[in-house]
């Protein structure tokens, strides 16, 4: 077994020892040889984000035919060296992810917030405004106006873009992360409310059918959404299944209902 290793991508160097451990079944890191071969980049505009990437390796249990105790007091020392360096590089890496999310005035990421965007706007050559306020911290953001509309993209992907890309900017200019919220063209409430009849007319069908139905992966907003209008249904009820970003919901008939419905047939 130890010879056996993998190499892991994941979204952060902690995330991508804990898969490999498992997939190693070792129970802790101090059992496997870590090796940091890549750290997190964030992506801009949806494109160029690089995934931390680790190789973790079955630790040796350090036996030779040859030289005996001091082999293994080497090899100890190797392992408590590689361990030392790889504890730095992990604690730097929490300490760069402190100083980029520290707190800032909320007022100065509002106000490049709304010339970023609006730069937005005149590079694509589109007629809107865009406004914004700051609430307990968080950014609100809104850009309004007919045109805008090409900035929303399908179920919202072009306005997860420039959520994220805005955010980028602020961090770069002020040193420290942002609660953002951004709203373009009125596109939360339009989704809020077509999601909202969407579930109410599934609710229908499936407690005509007694069969529950898994929807496609959406992101959390959305899911909650369909939670809080399954919830007004009788006979229905919701949960979530699967993890991110792939994780969807389930709306069912609950049990009385499916009882009824057995009786009735």
């Amino acid at each position: 077994m130890s010879n056996q290793w993998v190499e892991v991508e994941a979204k952060s160097i902690d995330d991508a020892i804990k898969v490999g451990l498992e997939e190693l079944n070792l129970e802790s890191s101090t059992e496997a040889e870590i090796k940091i071969l890549r750290e997190p980049e964030g992506g801009v505009f949806g494109v160029g984000g690089i995934k931390a990437l680790v190789r973790i390796s079955v630790r040796s249990e350090g036996r030779s035919t040859r030289g005996g105790r001091n082999n293994r007091k080497g090899t100890q020392k190797s392992r408590n060296k590689n361990r030392q360096n790889f504890e730095r590089k992990r604690e730097n890496y929490r300490e760069r992810e402190k100083k980029e999310y520290k707190e800032a005035d909320p007022k100065e990421q509002l106000s490049i917030s709304i010339d970023f965007l609006k730069g937005l706007l005149n590079e694509f050559g589109l007629e809107g405004d865009v406004l914004g306020r700051v609430e307990e911290r968080n950014l609100i953001v809104e850009v309004k106006g007919e045109q805008t509309e090409a900035l929303v993209g399908e179920k919202g992907f072009i306005i997860r873009s420039i959520h994220e890309l805005t955010r980028t900017v602020i961090q770069r200019k002020t040193g420290a992360g942002t609660r953002l919220r951004l709203d373009i063209a009125d596109y939360a409430n339009k989704r809020k409310e077509a999601l909202t009849i969407y579930a109410e007319r599934l609710c229908d069908q499936i407690l005509d059918d007694n069969q529950e139905v898994m929807l496609e992966p959406m992101n959390s907003v959305d899911r909650k959404t369909l939670h809080d209008a399954a919830s007004e249904v009788e006979g229905i009820y919701s949960y979530s299944e699967g993890k991110e970003p792939y994780r969807s919901v389930v709306l069912a008939p609950d049990e009385a209902t499916k009882v009824a419905k057995k009786e009735e047939e």
